[in-house]
């Protein structure tokens, strides 16, 4: 998809770093994740602070005729379809045989694209599993128990993502690592001060 540009910092980003806003039936600017739904759009980097101040300065109206019902709903709304839309790749990536869960299966494999360590697991335990398993990017983002609802158990600390070049298995990877991204920008300060180079790297 062509790049777009952002009504709030005038930056052209490819799609998967931006929010896509049309204006709905009932006069107000809602976010459409998808990019599917019918109309005019309006894209805004993906995080709260340049959908604040696209609200705030008037850019949602110039673009699309109207403006947010509410910036801190639409902001929740936002961050909870995104949230639910990683889990949900996530999902689909176990079932292509790319995510394996738990930290014994992990090194087992040797080595990972990416790391989902829960919120509250051991930092320690999380720098060893980065390091040995020579990931690209660790998130942890992601509760225990949304992490085990991926895997089909209770609650697991580690959830890696491993290479393959077994095709669309790239893609996958690649998609859910996007949707982590556009993610950051509304949990960017969940459980990242534990990583020296954040959660995304």
């Amino acid at each position: 998809m062509a790049e777009r540009t952002c009504i709030t910092t005038g930056q052209t980003l490819s799609p998967h770093r931006l929010i896509r806003f049309v204006a709905a039936p009932d006069g107000y600017a809602v976010a459409d994740l998808a990019g599917r739904l019918p109309g005019r759009g309006a894209w805004v980097t993906a995080t709260e602070e340049a959908i604040r101040t696209a609200e705030k300065r008037g850019h949602f109206k110039r673009a699309l005729g109207c403006g947010l019902q509410s910036d801190d709903q639409t902001i929740s709304a936002v961050a909870a379809q995104l949230r639910a839309r990683v889990l949900s790749v996530a999902g689909l990536a176990r079932r292509a045989g790319i995510l394996l869960g738990g930290s014994g299966k992990l090194l087992a494999e040797g080595h990972c694209v990416g790391l989902l360590a829960a919120d509250d697991a051991s930092p320690r335990e999380t720098e060893k599993l980065r390091s040995k398993l020579a990931v690209e990017w660790v998130v942890r983002n992601f509760s225990a128990a949304e992490l085990g609802q991926i895997c089909g158990r209770d609650t697991i600390a580690f959830v890696g993502i491993k290479a393959s070049t077994a095709p669309g298995a790239g893609k996958l990877s690649d998609i859910l690592h996007q949707e982590i991204k556009r993610l950051d920008g509304f949990y960017s300060a969940v459980g990242c001060n534990d990583l020296a180079d954040g959660c995304i790297t």
